[in-house]
């Protein structure tokens, strides 16, 4: 997130991490990076240097879960980055570093969880396409040996995607509240009105996008372990030239189509790369556009939930706003 929480003081965050980590005479810095966590540059007394993070429980992308169960879904989420590292053997994996008591998160009041991760020097990007073959090879490299370590990771830890959209509730009850006004901030009426006059081709969107769910979770093609977003961003290019995939929160199992509508283009670039790793598989075209299509489907719902709940005007309100009018034009 762009803007520091406002509710969260570093002291408490220092104090966490020297109670559970053993981190002592700490210096943090906010990160203003990414968009749904809270993140700190972190070096301690003997210069080591960390990546620590706060996930909101209250986040709008979680819908309506209990703080309780968002911080289970999570807790399960960073402990299969643990076993992708460290059972595994993938070293592209940036998995968290376990506490002094071998867990994975620890809560920071009633709203967050805190993680410790390491820090990777390196180079990252925005959320954009890749931008050469180049990169979409060696991302659809890691990707081929991430889905072909599926069986190396313990049976029931990975959630199972359901295919469901996240706030798809919120959503609909917004399409059926669209004839009140949204005051609960500045972007509320605005959103109100965008929303009302894409309505009846949303609603449409998504009776397709239910039809095509059931059909893919029905069919018989094996499912893989996925990292869920391994856009640019959640790429970092080490000094020496390695992959790093950063941003676990979203791992589950689901459909190699899942991963690879993020990396492979139209034309299928990376697909060799992946298949050297992934070894003969099969690319259903009719998922990829499944999950291109959740995805933006996603977005709208968690910006439209944002904006109907109290919200203010900040750096990370105006980006999200932005990003609402790519999605519904």
């Amino acid at each position: 997130m762009f803007t520091e929480p406002r509710d969260v003081d570093t002291t408490d965050v220092a104090r966490l991490l020297e109670r559970h980590w053993g981190l002592r005479e700490l210096t943090l810095e906010y990160a203003p990076v990414g968009f749904g966590s809270y993140h700190w540059r972190c070096v301690d007394g003997d210069g080591s240097r960390y990546f620590v993070s706060a996930d909101d429980l209250r986040a709008a992308h979680h819908g309506s879960a209990t703080a309780d169960a968002v911080a289970a879904t999570l807790d399960r989420a960073f402990r299969t980055a643990v076993a992708l590292r460290n059972d595994a053997g993938l070293e592209f994996v940036v998995a968290p570093i376990l506490a002094d008591d071998g867990r994975v998160l620890h809560r920071l009041g009633e709203r967050y969880v805190l993680r410790v991760e390491p820090f990777i020097e390196g180079v990252t990007a925005d959320e954009g396409e890749y931008r050469s073959p180049a990169e979409r090879g060696r991302v659809a490299t890691a990707l081929g040996r991430l889905h072909a370590a599926s069986g190396r990771v313990p049976a029931g830890l990975p959630r199972r995607d359901d295919l469901t959209i996240p706030s798809r509730t919120e959503l609909d009850r917004a399409l059926n509240d669209l004839d009140w006004p949204w005051g609960a901030g500045p972007f509320g009426e605005p959103t109100r009105s965008l929303l009302r006059s894409g309505a009846a081709e949303l609603r449409q969107r998504l009776r397709d996008f239910d039809v095509a769910a059931d059909r893919t979770l029905s069919a018989p093609e094996a499912w893989v372990v996925t990292h869920g977003e391994p856009h640019r961003a959640n790429v970092v290019i080490g000094a020496d030239g390695g992959v790093h995939l950063v941003d676990w929160d979203t791992v589950l199992f689901a459909p190699r189509e899942r991963d690879l509508r993020v990396v492979l283009d139209d034309d299928g670039t990376g697909w060799d790369e992946y298949t050297a790793e992934a070894g003969n598989v099969g690319l259903r075209h009719e998922v990829l556009d499944l999950y291109r299509e959740g995805w933006d489907l996603a977005e709208i719902s968690i910006y439209v939930s944002q904006f109907r709940a109290p919200h203010d005007q900040s750096q990370d309100t105006l980006v999200a706003w932005e990003a609402l009018n790519e999605f519904l034009p």
